[in-house]
């Protein structure tokens, strides 16, 4: 019976302010018809929400009251809002960047012709493997052929005549002059003779290294020039990914870090290195060239194939991580809500790199703390919660 008689005191304590509060409005509302000018209006709604403001206070303040005096009153009115929380972990925090690059090889070339004629000879076909040293094709070397033969029997005449002059100078007969031109005569045939037979052999095309040929844009009867292409020869033995990165990571990539490569045209991922760093900025693209292995994997070795190449850029031993989806934001900067005795508590961080929906926090954070996850919306500083993991 007792019980029940403070309940009735407290209720009427509460139902007096409510309404007190509804008699203000009242007033309120009578004051505003005095005066409907917009300078009226504006001091209406200020006089307003200071009355409104006030009546806040001493109900909370009332509540308080009742609720020391009548604990199972302060239970029935506190409403708790359901959260869940994740831990601010101290791990390894990297963040990366992505740039696109393309797969190259060292051995893929066109083969030209070193020496002018007409082909008489192209012996390969798209698709066709190659060795090195293998003749693909012949440019007409009749008239060398001609010439070689000529310079040889010079060359055998003049070397009889140096022979017999060289015996005569040994035994004191004839004239320094005389052998020394015969030997002259010799020796510059010697050399002509060599310089038609290099000519000659470099009418043989031969591939460079071993490869398969991918383009043969000559046909049989053409004439070709000093540099013209014959055949397009390409190999698997030395490829590498090449990528270009933007100036604003200069310094960041050395040789032998480690990188993600991503194939999307075959759904393959695989981890590699860096091999090469450029020290040059294009001046157009303001990009350095950086170069990743490439695994000899068969089907990874297509030359121009994309790849995505993921670098970190910045690594923190030891950081305080949060997810990003929970990081808020006021006036005074960013924000989150830590557990604190049932209660959420509104804590200001300071932010560093973010990468994969996780975000560092450099300052506001120690780890270890937890930090309400869902339901952070639907709570202010000193909401009670409950926990629902």
């Amino acid at each position: 019976m007792k019980q029940r008689t403070t309940n009735n005191h407290n209720n009427m304590k509460v139902n007096s302010i409510i309404a007190i509060f509804l008699t203000s409005l009242v007033v309120l509302a009578c004051g505003q018809s005095n005066d409907d000018s917009l300078e009226g209006k504006k001091a209406s709604l200020a006089e307003a929400k200071k009355e409104l403001k006030a009546l806040e206070q001493k109900i909370g303040d009332l509540e308080k009251q009742i609720a020391d005096e009548d604990p199972s009153f302060g239970k029935a009115n506190v409403k708790s809002t359901l959260i869940t929380t994740v831990p601010a972990a101290k791990t390894t925090f990297e963040h990366q960047i992505e740039v696109r690059g393309n797969v190259e090889s060292r051995t893929n070339v066109f083969v030209s012709s070193e020496v002018m004629g007409q082909l008489i000879e192209v012996n390969v076909v798209e698709g066709q493997k190659v060795s090195k040293g293998q003749v693909i094709a012949r440019v007409d070397s009749e008239n060398l052929e001609k010439s070689i033969d000529e310079v040889k029997t010079q060359l055998s005449f003049a070397t009889t005549i140096f022979e017999k002059r060289a015996r005569l100078w040994e035994k004191n007969i004839g004239t320094e002059v005389e052998y020394l031109q015969a030997k002259n005569n010799k020796e510059s045939l010697e050399n002509q003779l060599s310089t038609l037979q290099t000519q000659l052999d470099k009418t043989q095309i031969r591939a460079p290294f071993t490869g398969s040929v991918e383009d043969v844009p000559v046909k049989e009867g053409e004439i070709v020039q000093p540099g013209s292409p014959v055949a397009f020869i390409v190999s698997n033995a030395n490829m590498y990914i090449t990528a270009e990165v933007s100036e604003n990571y200069i310094g960041r990539f050395e040789v032998g870090d480690k990188v993600e490569v991503e194939l999307p045209a075959m759904g393959e991922t695989f981890t590699s290195t860096i091999s090469s760093v450029g020290n040059v900025i294009n001046a157009a693209s303001r990009t350095f060239t950086v170069e990743v292995k490439l695994p000899q994997v068969a089907k990874y070795l297509k030359t121009n194939l994309v790849a995505l190449v993921h670098m970190t850029d910045y690594r923190a031993e030891e950081a305080v991580v949060i997810p990003s989806r929970i990081i808020q934001e006021d006036f005074e900067g960013n924000y989150v809500f830590l557990l604190d005795n049932k209660k959420a508590k509104k804590v200001h961080v300071k932010l560093g790199q973010s990468f994969d929906n996780q975000t560092e926090v450099v300052a506001g954070l120690s780890g270890g703390e937890y930090v309400i996850d869902k339901g952070n919306r639907a709570v202010a500083d000193g909401t009670t919660v409950e926990v629902q993991n």
